[in-house]
């Protein structure tokens, strides 16, 4: 939806004067923006209770929107912004209230399988989360450094990344770095991340970026 549009729409919904045709371009274009968030596994009616939930946050927090109706692009991008970060609250109380749930309590074969449905949306909250902290760590950690993670990984998988430098330089290289590594778990400490979180993203996350840094300045097993 161009920008002018979806400022025009919000204004008549902020006014309660927004038609049926206005409202429902709203709640699609609403709905759009959480599939490309992520939320491509939910059901329709579940996407719908999230849209109206937000809409409504919206209307509670209107006077903060009205100050931006004078930039367009910039209140679209918040509109995005919000909406993610309403998603990614949305699923993790959902992952709580599942959490709650003693499997004892479970009485029917219907409450076992709603159950591990909801455990999918709780591991969406998890997807969520370690992309939060892959951008945390493109974000602090500067490309040059990446390499000293990727050697604390695994030592002998990635010590092509120095080249043919020998076993002894590379350690003393990777102990002068040792700062860049701790500043790190720093950042993630002052995010709450938990251990386990970590522990995923490094055998997920910092994997693959490890993998794809290797592909492309190992020279070995190549040809």
């Amino acid at each position: 939806m161009e920008a002018e549009r979806l400022r025009d729409i919000l204004r008549t919904f902020f006014e309660g004067t927004i038609d049926r045709r206005d409202y429902n371009d709203l709640f699609r274009y609403l709905a759009g923006i959480l599939k490309k968030k992520g939320a491509g596994s939910l059901d329709y009616y579940e996407v719908g209770e999230i849209v109206r939930d937000f809409m409504i946050k919206l209307l509670e927090n209107r006077d903060k929107f009205l100050f931006m109706m004078e930039d367009p692009p910039g209140l679209r991008a918040y509109i995005g912004t919000a909406l993610k970060n309403f998603l990614v609250d949305y699923l993790r109380k959902k992952k709580k209230r599942i959490r709650e749930v003693p499997e004892a309590n479970l009485r029917s074969d219907d409450d076992r399988e709603s159950l591990l449905e909801k455990g999918e949306k709780g591991q969406l909250v998890k997807n969520y989360e370690l992309t939060e902290i892959e951008e945390v760590f493109r974000k602090e950690v500067e490309p040059e450094n990446v390499k000293y993670f990727c050697y604390l990984l695994d030592s002998k998988r990635y010590k092509c990344l120095w080249g043919n430098k020998s076993t002894d330089a590379i350690y003393q290289d990777v102990s002068r770095k040792k700062r860049v590594v701790e500043e790190f778990g720093k950042k993630l400490r002052e995010l709450k991340v938990s251990d386990e979180l970590v522990r995923e993203f490094i055998n997920t996350k910092l994997s693959e970026i490890c993998e794809d840094l290797r592909s492309k300045l190992c020279k070995e097993e190549k040809g």
